[in-house]
């Protein structure tokens, strides 16, 4: 699980390792930094989704009264 906060440093990271990857002379470095940067670039999508799944929804879904339970169901 990750907060906001958590996501905006992983892409801070990511953003980092991209610099870094303009700065660095051998294209094996380069390539390093680039996959750091994708690894962080990751983990900032996994927490957003994870997030995402354990967040409860807005509201309650719509319920179709003629397939609810029968506790759901008016008596008329």
């Amino acid at each position: 699980m990750g907060d906001v906060s958590s996501v905006n440093r992983y892409r801070q990271y990511a953003a980092d390792c991209v610099r870094q990857a303009q700065d660095e002379d051998a294209p094996e470095d380069k390539t390093i930094m680039l996959n750091v940067a994708l690894a962080w670039l990751r983990l900032a999508q996994q927490s957003e989704a994870n997030d995402a799944e354990l967040s409860p929804p807005l509201a309650p879904e719509p319920v179709d009264l003629d397939e609810a339970p029968y506790h759901f169901k008016t008596i008329n």
